[in-house]
Formats: C-alpha cells, structure tokens, sequence
C-alpha cells in the first residue's frame, strides 16, 4: 500500500478569500518561468484520484491511500471486499457474512457512515448501482483487471459529485495489457469446508505499433455456503441478555396466544402449557453465502491522433447469491380458528373455550363456532429451510473520446449507459392465505372452503403432524424483481492558463472544468403474493411495486495555484479551490439546485516533508429508494419489550402514570398485562416510508496531514479527518422511539406523548410481531446528524538485507477513530457509538491496523500479514445483558503468504489467513442488529471460517 496524502486545513473562509485575492496580482504580474519549468512540462500528464487536473508536478491536497495489486493478490480473495474491508478506513457493509438480510451484494462502507455515502468508480467513472439506494455491487468489479484501488478520505463532491461523502473508492484497471494470462485458485477452512474457487482468463494485445489496445477478460467464481452448524460455537443461539440457550417463539409445538392465555402445546397431554421450548434457528443459517459468478470485461483503446484517442469498455457480470434461513412458519399470526377443529386436541379445546367464554355446548369437535383472532407461532419444520437467491445481471458500456488540445491543454469525454437486473426466488416460505383457509375446517378430510383443493392443516401437534399433502397446499415461492439504469454522460478540460502564474513559482496554474449529466431510473416489481402484508409467511416486508427517477446537471471548476517555488523554508506553496453547481430533479417535480466546494493548501519547507490540508463541503442527493418507498411495515431488531413479560403490573394498568397504564394506552390489552410475550426471535415490526421532500445531505469534511519521505526507502503519512454530515437522510432507531415513550429519563410521567404516537402494537396480542401489528413508525427525514473524526497513520519501510538475502519490506496501516456520533432527529437520543456495538451502533473500533512484513529472495516473496481491531463495549444504556457479552476484547489475526515465479512463466501463490485459526468473540444473537449479528458473533467483522487455506497458479504467454 501507498500513501499519496493530500491533507486538510480547517474551515478557515477569511483566510481563504485573502489567499485568492492575494493570488490575482499575482497572476496578473506573472513571468517567464526558470529552467526547471521547461523540464516540468516533459513529465507525464497523470489523473490521480481526488482531481482532473492533468498539470504535471501539480497534486491535489486530499489524503489518498492507494492499494496496489501485489498487496490485495497475496490473500487471493475470491472477490475485492474481501480485502477492502479489511483496511482500517473501511467498515464492513453487506457482504458474504450477511445471510438475513443480504441483498445479494458486496458493499464498501468507509468511516462506517454507511455504503450510500461512499462513491465507488471504476477507472474515475461511476458504474450502475444494484439497488435503489444508489449502492455499488463490488461483486461487479473484475480482480483480473484489477491494477489497484485508491481511498479518499473525506468529501469529493466537487470533482465527482454527488455521494462522495465519506470518502471515494477508486478501482483502476490494468490498460496495455499484453499477451495472455490464466490464473486459477483454490481455497478450503481448515475443517475442509467453505470452498471458494476462481478462474480467470485475460487477452491482450497492442495494435498499430503500439497506437492501440485491446483486452478481453472472462472470469468465474465460485464459493461454496458455510452452515452455522458446521461450527460449534454457532450450532445453538444463546441469549445476549442472559447467557442461556434461546432461539425463536415460532417454534414447534406451536405457541397459543388467546385472551388471558400464553402457552406452547404439550404433545404428551394436549394442553396449552405456560412453559415455551424455543425453537434453535441457528443451524440452518449460512456463515458465508454461496456465490456463483461469471464476468466478461472488455476493454479498448486507439490513438488517432495526439488530438484524438477513442476508448471504450464493455463489462458484463451475472452473478448469484444465495442465502438459507431456517423454515418458515406462523409469525404470531392472528387467524380464525374453529372451535371443532379436528386437529385441536381436546384439553387444548377446552382451554381455549375457557379463554374466549365459549359455551360447554359449542365446545366440541365439528363445531363451526369461531376462536376469533387466535394467535398462532408455529415453525413449520416440514417445509424445510427458506431459501432466497439472488440473480443479477449487470451490463455496461462505455465510450469515449479524449486527446490534447494544443501543447497544455487535454480534453476528456464520454458517455456511459448501465443497466443492472436482479430476479430474487424465494422457496419454501408458504402462503398465509392458504394456511388461514386450511385451518377452517372441521373434518380432517375437507376444509369449509374447498377452493383451490384446500387440504386441512395440522399445526397442533409435535414436528411431522403436518404432512406432505398439507404442504403441499400451503408452500408457495415468491419472485422478486428489481431493475436499475444509469446513464452518465461528461465533458472534461484540463490545462494550465498560459503564461499566468506566481512570480515566485515556476509551475503555471492548472485547472479543470467541465459538465456532467446522470440519470437514474429504477424500480421494482414482485409477483402478488409479494405485495400483499405477510402473504409470503416470514418475509419480514411486503414488497409493493415502485419505480422513480432523478436526474442531476452539473457544472464544475477546480484550480490548482502554484504560489511559490524554490524559496528558502518553501520547496512549493499551493492553493487548491473548487466549486461544484449541482441541478437535482425527480421524476415527481420535486427538485433542488444546491453547490459544492473545496478550498486547501500545501505547504512543503522541503522536498522531503509536505504538510497539507483541505476542506471540503461535500452533498447527496436523495436516492431512488429514500424518495419513492411506499410505506410498508418491515423487521427492525428488539430483544426487550419494555411492555414485555412479567416486568409490569396488571393491577396498575389504569392507574396514571405507571408503566402498565402507558403499556395500555399503546395498544397492549389489559388480558395481556404482565404476560405479554417478548419479541420473537429479537425482531419486531416497523413502518418506514419514502419522503418525496427531502432535500440533499449537507456534509462539511476536513483533512490536515503531512507527508515525509526523507529517503527512497522511508515515508510516513499522518492525516486528521473530520466528517460532519447536516441535514443527514435518516430516520430514527427503535430504541430512539421506545425509549422516548417508556422511559422515565425521557418520559418522566409516563404520559402518552409524541414518541408513544409512534407506537403501534397488535391490537390483537399488543406485540410488534405478525400481521396485525403495523409496527414502530421510523420517518424518513432530513433532520438526522452524523460526525466522525479520527487519524489516519501510514508507515513504509524497506531495506536491503546483506549479501544475497534478498530485501525486507515493512508496511503499517492505522486509524484511530476519535468521535462517532450520531443523531436521527433533533429530539431523538445523540447516541455516542465510539468503542460500542448494540443493535443502534455497528461495532465502532477506535483502533484498526495492519502491519504486513515481506521478505523478497530472487523470486521468492514470503509474507506475514498482523491485523489488530481493539477492544469494544456493549452500548451503555442498551439493555441489561449477560456479563460475558458485554465486551469484546482486542483481537489480532496473522495472515501468510507465499509466492514463487517460476522459470517456465508460471507463478505460484500460497495464503494462509488466520494463520493461528483463532474463534470469533461470542456475544448471543440478539445484541445487535439481525444483518449483523448472527451465530452468536459478528460474521462480517471477525473471522467466523477459521484457518483458511488457498493455493493458486498463475501462467503467463507473450
């Protein structure tokens, strides 16, 4: 890895404007350059990440860590997420250890502000997203073609527009490739399971004496699925809050819920008994999803002339994810239920007719009379695990036209059109329609409504009393949709202003200006069952069709002002401004034009020491989702009710200013205070909606750091960066809204208020789970805030070992992150997540890094990779949880590498990661959020595989 820091000055607006005034006499007095400005013009014109500016000798003052091929080849990952979540920048978003909840894509997530805030480009370009939140699927990037990655921290909206937030991930492809090359690779655990395997195949040959090129470039991968079962610490959930064994309510025998009744059926007596065997979902959930992928990347370029060079890429990628989750089932669902259903046993009918106040007389078998609204949690074990696969296709083009305009100047432009299709089956999830119409029935034989060959249900006894007929009429798949397209279109110019420039510098002034136009229209559609509330049984969501566009128009200027050169105490002094003018329309009317810019410096006193800052008010515009989502009720993460359990008392439920009245005035009825049954397994529903008024994000980022490379051998950078986001898109946590209702620190009297309105329960059974229950309102606002600020550190150092013992390389990577903040609304809880994790907090590390020392002998390179993550807290004020899971203490894991060129063109690569096959921390499954905690840890944040070995070759043909 290399450190090309361009670091930034605080929000200083006054000193700033003198800066530019001071600038222009200067200009206006400008002079024949020395020498050394005649040799600066032969160097070669080179875009780095952070700006177009295309003027030799002259860099931008942004911080950009750049990875290099070697670095991420050695782990031999079968896709880039793998490695670049484990900079110390990146926080780790969706990817192969998310299985409930995956969309079946691989995100980036620098400074952990989220993966809609970071700008992913491919060669300075944006390619299509895979969803409606504008989010980039990393599985889509080629590693054949993959030449490095650079990271930028802070905003880039000026250059890039809008989204680059948090920062920007910048995928450079290989060009000029020549000949042909194979590479293959194969990797396992240690336990001889989780099996990822990757080819790939690139041609590439120089046209016209070199005036030309073209590569083609086709690849597959395949990794194999990882049960939770397969390792032992996940083969049993156990509670976060109190240490012991516990899965899901939807269980089997299933639980009853009547008026003044909560049990689960005893197989052995037929009765409803208080005590509930939980059912152990964890089994049958994935650790690492399975990945099937095909790409092709075709690339070209041809020089015309020196004023005209065409380019055009073509990249096409089908890739499948496919997740497992454990079987579906009655999701506390309230359905109608006859009295003489021949299915109930009989101390269970009895009870029930107590529950309801049914006569003696109707209480028996054949019975038509009615259990109105029973409740019902049954796992429906017999249908298996649900399945959810994920086919998307991705197509882009692009072509362009670039190539100089006189001695100093260069133009750029090009058009992009980009589409991306996903088809999502669901299998084995069951039809809520059909289980409602095959519990109406009063003969085992016949239903009451005999439509569609209903066959009656039986969800009263032990696993198995359902058999392959009932299931056969219940199961239902559901198919999914979801398309986006993107097209892009810019126009770029790049040179310095003639003969302007500092009479105390010999570098002219460079700048950059051109237009941009983006549109993106995007939209899903599913098949009915899918859009019907809980139709497709344990979905979480309906998922109604809907479809929106926007379009952006933009303008852009950056400078980059040489002010002194070669002075005593100033090697070079350089200012750097940039303004953005941003036109934002949606397909509804709804619109806004708002501005970006940038303002930095550079100041190095010597060659070899460069200190640099930036400041940078960088926006995003409002995504296709945020806008245009219908409301829909959804699954959030809750592992106490505050209502919940035996922890209110029935005998206060109308009595003013008590937990049990407000527990009542929010919906749960008074048969069910004191015994009301806590969330099912630690997930309840909400209510979320788009906002066709919300206007762009606002974020103010600065960066002040140095540079010093005293010595080809040495460099070190350190960066201090801050990231405040304003009129944040967000909408507020679960615990904001429950805390602000039920508790006294927030609610001192316990008076219904304006965060009890938000509460909506069942009024049914009074919890958050199954149909009835709209849910926890979250509105989607621009009222949220979000800060982040820390250090970044980067250390390079090689040194030639004596005699023929070849060169040792050090390279050190860290960030300490010093605040993380974040706040939905101006009334919500301003949450400080530093050093925590719980379900409102993804896990903070205030402390991340990587040392990797390389050993280098003729053609052999041996490697040893150190990543550390420190220690982290449970959320202080989260919940009451077991002592064990509380903290997660310092975790370090050594990775090794090996690799040889061989004499015959081929290279062999050996990496062993986890080198010492060290065990993720255990913290239950409830502690955090469900696409984040699962088999009792944090998969997509600690190493759940174990040791994992993988051996690959790589052969090369001229």
């Amino acid at each position: 890895m290399t450190n090309r820091c361009t670091h930034p000055t605080p929000r200083l607006a006054a000193l700033s404007t003198a800066i530019a005034i001071a600038l222009a006499p200067m200009l206006a007095a400008a002079q024949e350059a020395p020498d050394a400005a005649e040799e600066a013009v032969t160097l070669d014109r080179i875009q780095v990440t952070g700006s177009r500016i295309l003027v030799p000798g002259l860099e931008t003052s942004s911080p950009v860590m750049s990875v290099e091929r070697d670095d991420f080849l050695r782990t031999q990952p079968a896709a880039v997420e793998e490695f670049v979540r484990q900079l110390p920048s990146v926080v780790p978003g969706m990817g192969p250890g998310t299985n409930n909840g995956t969309a079946g894509a691989a995100e980036i997530d620098l400074r952990g502000l989220g993966s809609n805030r970071t700008l992913v480009l491919i060669d300075g370009r944006r390619p299509v997203p895979y969803d409606l939140g504008g989010v980039i699927d990393t599985n889509t990037i080629p590693l054949a073609l993959l030449q490095g990655v650079d990271i930028l921290t802070g905003g880039a909206s000026v250059v890039y527009g809008a989204d680059a937030v948090s920062g920007v991930a910048n995928f450079l492809l290989r060009r000029n490739f020549e000949g042909i090359e194979l590479t293959n690779s194969y990797g396992q655990s240690g336990q001889g399971d989780a099996s990822r395997l990757r080819t790939e195949l690139t041609m590439g040959a120089n046209l016209a004496d070199g005036r030309g090129n073209a590569v083609l470039s086709v690849g597959y991968t395949k990794v194999d699925p990882l049960l939770m079962a397969d390792r032992s610490y996940s083969q049993t959930g156990f509670s976060s809050a109190s240490g012991a064994v516990q899965g899901s309510s939807t269980t089997v025998p299933s639980v009853i819920i009547a008026p003044g009744l909560v049990g689960q059926i005893d197989p052995d007596t037929g009765a409803i008994s208080g005590a509930i065997s939980t059912y152990n979902f964890n089994p049958l959930n994935y650790f690492q999803t399975a990945l099937d992928r095909y790409q092709a990347t075709a690339l070209g370029h041809f020089e015309v002339s020196r004023h005209a060079e065409a380019y055009a890429e073509l990249r096409y990628v089908r890739s499948r994810v496919d997740a497992l989750a454990a079987p579906s089932g009655l999701f506390f669902e309230s359905l109608d239920v006859p009295v003489g259903n021949p299915f109930i046993p009989e101390p269970a009918r009895q009870q029930l007719c107590q529950a309801y106040g049914i006569a003696a007389a109707d209480c028996v078998a054949g019975s038509e009379t009615l259990f109105e609204n029973l409740t019902i949690g049954r796992r429906m074990t017999e249908l298996g695990p649900r399945r959810n696969d994920h086919d998307t296709k991705t197509f882009q083009v692009t072509a362009g036209l670039r190539g100089d305009i006189g001695d100093s100047w260069r133009y750029d432009g090009y058009w992009s059109h980009g589409e991306s299709d996903q088809f999502q089956r669901r299998g084995n999830w069951g039809s809520l329609s059909k289980t409602q119409q095959a519990l109406l029935a009063i003969d085992p034989d016949a239903c009451l409504d005999t439509s569609n060959n209903c066959v009656p249900l039986d969800i009263w006894g032990p696993e198995g009393s359902i058999t392959p007929e009932m299931l056969d009429f219940i199961n239902l798949s559901a198919f999914l949709g979801l398309r986006v397209r993107q097209t892009n279109a810019a126009f770029n110019v790049s040179g310095e202003l003639g003969g302007a420039r500092s009479p105390w510098s010999y570098l002219p002034v460079g700048v950059a200006t051109g237009v941009e136009y983006r549109k993106v229209k995007a939209g899903t559609f599913a098949d009915a069952a899918s859009q019907i509330d809980s139709e497709v049984m344990g979905t979480g969501a309906p998922r109604p069709d809907r479809e929106g566009s926007f379009a952006l128009n933009e303008a852009y200027l950056e400078m980059i002002a040489p002010l002194v050169n070669e002075r005593p105490g100033i090697h070079s002094l350089s200012l750097e401004l940039g303004y953005r003018h941003s036109d934002f329309k949606t397909s509804s009317g709804t619109g806004s034009d708002y501005g970006s810019y940038k303002y930095g410096m550079e100041w190095a006193p010597m060659e070899s020491l460069r200190l640099r800052g930036m400041f940078q008010r960088a926006t995003r515009a409002p995504n296709v989702d945020e806008l245009f989502q219908p409301a829909v009720t959804g699954l959030d993460n809750l592992d106490v009710d505050p209502c919940g359990g035996g922890a209110i008392d029935p005998s206060q439920a109308n009595t003013p200013g008590t937990l049990a009245n407000l527990c009542r005035l929010t919906g749960v009825p008074e048969s069910f205070i004191g015994s009301l049954p806590q969330p099912s397994a630690g997930q309840v529903n909400v209510l979320t909606a788009g906002n066709l008024s919300l206007a762009p994000e606002l974020a103010d980022t600065a960066t002040l750091g140095v540079v010093w490379a005293p010595t080809a051998n040495f460099a070190l950078t350190a960066d201090y960066w801050q990231i405040d986001i304003e009129d944040a898109i967000s909408e507020p946590e679960v615990d904001d809204i429950l805390s602000g209702c039920y508790d006294t620190a927030f609610n001192p009297g316990l008076e219904f208020n304006e965060f009890c309105a938000l509460v909506r329960r069942s009024l049914v059974t009074g919890t958050f789970n199954g149909a009835t229950a709209p849910g926890i309102v979250l509105e989607t606002t621009n009222q949220g805030r979000l800060k982040r600020a820390g250090f970044d550190v980067g250390v390079r150092y090689g040194f030639d070992l004596p005699s023929h013992y070849g060169r040792l390389n050090l390279s050190f990577d860290a960030t300490k992150v010093t605040r993380n903040r974040q706040q939905a609304t101006p009334v919500s809880i301003d949450r400080d997540c530093l050093g925590y994790y719980s379900i409102s907090c993804t896990p903070s590390h205030e402390f991340k890094s990587i040392l990797r020392t390389t050993w280098s002998v003729d053609d052999l390179a041996l490697s040893l990779n150190w990543r550390y993550t420190s220690a982290i807290e449970v959320e202080p004020g989260s919940g009451n949880w077991f002592e064990d899971y509380r903290r997660i203490p310092a975790y370090s894991y050594f990775d090794f590498s090996a690799n040889y060129k061989t004499p015959f063109n081929a290279e062999i690569s050996l990496s062993v990661n986890n080198l010492l096959d060290k065990r993720p921390p255990i913290v239950g499954n409830t502690i955090g959020a469900t696409s984040e905690n699962s088999g009792n840890t944090y998969p997509q944040f600690y190493d759940v595989l174990g040791r994992y070995v993988t051996l690959g070759a790589t052969f090369r043909f001229d």
